[in-house]
């Protein structure tokens, strides 16, 4: 015996609805990059495999500090590190050749009001070709979910994404 169910169409549309809200749901939970504390992912990934996001953060690395849109290099060398604070965003977009061979980029947050100013999307830096880490470095309270909706464009994970908190609250 065959039993046969009609949908309405108004009914289909429901249904098709649902099933795409669903799929575009868990793919983006698949994809959404996680923030990690700094301490936390040393402790992850464990000391021999953390070596160079040490140098990156604790030494005296090749470095272009970003203040107020004005550039400065520090260190000899290639730049590894960019430090920049939340007024100096739009020259990270610039395309510049100088980014090219940095691996950390640094924001620095230092109010609260700052927070709410920070967004960067990665796929439009573009002079950023071997960026490996964001360090959101925060002198104010800041949660993961807070530093996940700061930075967009990860998709594919190929940046990690981290940050440190620096005050006693």
């Amino acid at each position: 015996m065959i039993t046969l169910f009609t949908i309405s169409k108004k009914e289909n549309r429901s249904c098709l609805f649902l099933v795409f809200t669903l799929i575009l749901l868990s793919f983006t939970q698949v994809h959404a990059q996680k923030a990690l504390l700094l301490e936390e992912f040393m402790k992850q990934e464990g000391e021999n495999n953390t070596d160079l996001l040490k140098s990156l953060v604790y030494d005296n690395v090749a470095t272009v500090i970003l203040t107020d849109s004005k550039t400065q290099l520090i260190g000899e060398g290639f730049p590894q590190k960019v430090s920049s604070n939340t007024n100096s965003l739009s020259s990270l977009k610039s395309g510049n050749n100088i980014f090219r061979t940095v691996k950390l980029l640094q924001i620095n947050l230092n109010h609260e009001s700052e927070k709410s100013a920070l967004r960067i999307n990665i796929s439009e830096l573009e002079g950023f070709s071997n960026l490996v880490y964001i360090l959101i470095n925060s002198e104010v309270p800041l949660t993961s979910e807070e530093v996940e909706k700061m930075v967009t464009g990860n998709e594919e994970g190929d940046v990690i994404l981290l940050f440190q908190v620096n005050s006693n609250f």
